[in-house]
């Protein structure tokens, strides 16, 4: 295996069409043979033509790693040359194994892919990155997930075209469209390269190995996947969520009472709502303090919507109308670091 990548950086290391006794017993061995983010470069029966994808941008996600793993231990041959990226190989060795999202005192790596760079590891790795894509010129970009909650899978774009529709739908019939600019690497989606997120269900659920590993094995191995010929179900879509974050020094808890004298308390039950209705009657938790001062909703305009859709009632949160939630964790660190959830406004008479 070759390093390559920007001086400082943490470079992609090459591995090109490994063997299925190169790679260990178990995806958790496959990661113990990775000295760090890693290409691997798959050919295909049409080397004119290239794919990406992407998975492991978060160290404690670790669908993708598994379906790349499957499909390299059964030596699937893709119709076109595949390009695999697996970056936060290190965040995901760390013991036990797919815990941390990135290392103590790194950047969210999926946070990093907006000019202007800074010069720490995560954005020159996420530079590194974005020059192999404008080098190999791909057809299409996948970024596998897995979501920080229980939730059903669903996949993400900022472009709604057929194209990417279409990609989405060779994983699954849920299709958030977002005009939210956060950095991540779909957000490189452009005419030449439609780029989708897919997210499955949370890291632990073996399901979400299985389905992911079906879903890659459609993306290798049809020859056109930019046109609907192979979508055999409706997509249901999801347009311009809105992120439910907490405010700077506000702090958030899980539980089934208030746990603060000043913060925020969600329910741990709040996960069951993922891509689901709730209105004005359903307690999501509990706030003590200014609704405004401990959290924040900005559409993509940047102004404040916090109090058009959240209320607080006798210290209780609920929503100020007809919601649907999507993306609802309840692992507190990343409701620090990220977001606790998204939403849309709903019609009353679809809830």
């Amino acid at each position: 295996m070759v390093a390559t990548g920007h001086s400082g950086s943490q470079a992609f290391i090459d591995w090109r069409d490994p063997q299925p006794a190169e790679l260990g017993a178990t995806a958790t061995e496959f990661l113990k043979q990775l000295r760090g983010p890693t290409h691997i470069h798959l050919t295909g029966i049409d080397s004119t033509r290239c794919r990406i994808a992407t998975t492991l941008l978060h160290g404690n996600e670790p669908s993708g790693l598994h379906a790349i793993f499957e499909l390299l231990r059964q030596q699937v041959t893709p119709v076109v040359d595949m390009h695999f990226f697996i970056p936060s190989v290190d965040a995901a060795k760390q013991a036990p194994g797919f815990i941390y999202r990135m290392l103590p005192q790194q950047r969210d790596l999926n946070r990093c892919f907006k000019p202007s760079f800074d010069t720490d590891s995560q954005s020159l790795l996420a530079r590194d990155l974005l020059d192999w894509i404008e080098r190999l010129q791909p057809e299409s970009l996948i970024d596998i997930h897995n979501t920080s909650g229980s939730s059903p899978a669903f996949g993400v774009t900022t472009r709604l075209d057929r194209r990417h529709s279409a990609l989405v739908s060779l994983f699954t019939h849920r299709l958030i469209v977002t005009d939210l600019s956060l950095g991540a690497l779909m957000e490189v989606c452009s005419d030449a390269l439609p780029a989708v997120t897919v997210e499955w269900v949370g890291a632990l659920d073996s399901e979400s190995n299985r389905v992911a590993t079906e879903g890659l094995l459609r993306y290798l191995s049809f020859k056109d996947v930019l046109s609907d010929h192979h979508e055999d179900v409706s997509l249901e879509y999801f347009h311009n969520p809105i992120r439910l974050e907490l405010q700077e020094g506000s702090d958030i808890a899980f539980g089934e009472h208030c746990l603060f004298e000043n913060g925020v308390t969600l329910l741990p039950s709040i996960e069951r709502h993922n891509f689901g209705y709730v209105d004005p009657t359903c307690r999501l938790g509990f706030v003590s303090g200014s609704l405004t001062r401990l959290l924040t909703a900005r559409d993509s305009e940047g102004a404040e919507r916090v109090t058009d859709f959240f209320q607080i009632r006798a210290g209780e949160l609920y929503p100020a109308r007809h919601l649907k939630l999507f993306m609802v964790t309840t692992n507190p660190e990343i409701a620090r670091k990220d977001c606790l959830l998204y939403f849309v406004a709903a019609d009353p008479a679809s809830s």
